[in-house]
């Protein structure tokens, strides 16, 4: 299933809709939204509203119409896993269909990816999806950096060992065309810098880790644009999750202009591996993984998450719990613009779907639906710098869509229950996406 080009001769009409805007907390009912060459072009009160002639017509009565989600954290197969398997078990090229492992995203509504630790072969990737020329979502690549010797060796990862070699390696991932840098734990202080300074040199976003060797508030004064996990703070508060100190890392986060994605699915997943690995492993949309994303996840599993000590996962237990849920929660009160990211091919977490179950931690920790749909929808529009252009529903903008059958205000459940899907004015039905969704299990099934 191909998208060709974005531009199309005739404009589509969700008819009798209900608008979730996005732009404020309301639900415009009975509308008619007319979209254009991949653009929002009119909308207005169904009643009054004229349709063009040509127009396709979406009958949408009872259906809920919101901006695309977007998935600010995740990871995409590549050759660089091949690392994790023998030999013989090597994955090519040919092997990696890409557009087909993004499908799960485009099926789930995410029109926006963000890849944290993005490989060359994924440049091209990109750029054929924004020529149209391959359905998915739009990748946004960070190379990934991170002291030598420990873990992710490359080429999954970049290591550098003296600050000279880390501000080349900004360079080099500028020039070679990434979006942005993903810094990991084991940087030195020195290495960071080097890294923020040159990234700030040349407008590129910095995001990712805190590194072990740096605290909380040197990596806010340094600029860092975003802290990829809520753990990452937790980490810092070295068992103490007083209200006060959950408080006061909200707090100098807050005064900072540094986002944040809780990826709490990442946590509750990693807990889901000690609880009931075989009950995650047996959910029916596994069968839409990759063969080398299951793979990484038995090698994960095997050699990280199933050797940790009993008292160990309590620690992580009680972490998730007593932190990094009323953190999440403290950050939303204290104004710091929260973003979803679910950490896709961490095992368990299934791409695509898992962004839903981030919607309902949000929510779980006290959100509203509607500020965990903020945190999916013109949150990340606005941290690319693209919130004129996308993150709501306006005339103008992008007619990246996703009509439900049912209120995700009243139930953030609601987000799973997908008619229809549209990227850049190109309109995917259910039946659509069920293809899809089975065109990529039966391809997952010969290999």
């Amino acid at each position: 299933m191909r998208t060709g080009n974005f531009t199309f001769s005739k404009p589509t009409a969700f008819v009798h809709v209900n608008i979730i805007p996005m732009d404020e907390e309301c639900v415009l009912g009975d509308q008619t939204v007319i979209v254009q060459d991949g653009r929002i072009q009119q909308i207005g009160a169904a009643s009054s509203t004229e349709i063009p002639a040509e127009a396709r017509r979406i009958d949408s009565t009872g259906k809920y119409l919101i901006p695309a989600l977007a998935d600010m954290h995740i990871h995409l197969e590549g050759s660089a896993w091949n690392i994790m398997f023998p030999p013989e078990s090597y994955y090519s090229n040919d092997d990696l269909d890409f557009e087909k492992i993004l499908y799960p995203y485009l099926a789930n509504g995410i029109a926006t990816a963000q890849v944290m630790s993005a490989l060359p072969e994924h440049i091209p990737l990109r750029d054929r999806i924004n020529r149209g020329e391959v359905a998915g979502p739009r990748l946004i690549l960070n190379r990934m950096i991170d002291g030598p010797g420990q873990t992710w060796p490359p080429p999954i990862n970049t290591w550098e060992e003296t600050p000279s070699e880390a501000r080349q390696a900004v360079l080099e991932a500028e020039q070679a065309g990434y979006d942005g840098m993903k810094v990991y734990s084991f940087l030195s202080p020195e290495c960071y810098h080097a890294i923020l300074t040159t990234a700030q040199e040349i407008s590129m976003p910095v995001s990712g880790h805190i590194p072990d060797a740096l605290s909380v508030e040197e990596i806010i004064a340094a600029g860092q644009n975003l802290i990829a996990h809520s753990e990452e703070v937790m980490k810092r508060a070295q068992g103490n999750f007083d209200p006060q100190r959950i408080d006061y890392f909200a707090g100098i986060i807050a005064s900072s202009d540094t986002w944040v994605t809780p990826t709490l699915t990442t946590s509750r997943k990693i807990l889901a591996i000690f609880d009931d690995l075989q009950g995650e492993l047996s959910k029916p949309e596994i069968r839409t993984l990759h063969p080398m994303a299951l793979g990484i996840w038995s090698y994960l599993s095997e050699n990280i998450y199933l050797k940790i000590p009993p008292e160990h996962q309590q620690a992580i237990r009680e972490g998730f719990e007593s932190f990094q849920l009323p953190f999440t929660k403290a950050l939303q009160d204290k104004g710091v613009k929260l973003m979803t990211g679910t950490d896709a091919l961490i095992p368990t977490n299934i791409p695509g779907f898992s962004i839903h179950d981030e919607l309902v931690e949000l929510v779980g920790t006290g959100l509203t639906p509607y500020e965990a749909l903020k945190a999916s929808t013109t949150h990340p529009m606005e941290y690319l710098g693209e919130l004129d252009d996308a993150g709501s529903i306006n005339i103008g903008k992008r007619a990246d869509l996703v009509l439900l059958e049912a209120n995700p205000l009243e139930d953030i459940s609601s987000t799973r229950l997908i008619d229809g899907v549209m990227i850049w004015g190109r309109w995917y039905t259910r039946s659509d996406l069920d293809m899809m969704l089975e065109e990529v299990a039966l391809a997952n099934k010969k290999r």
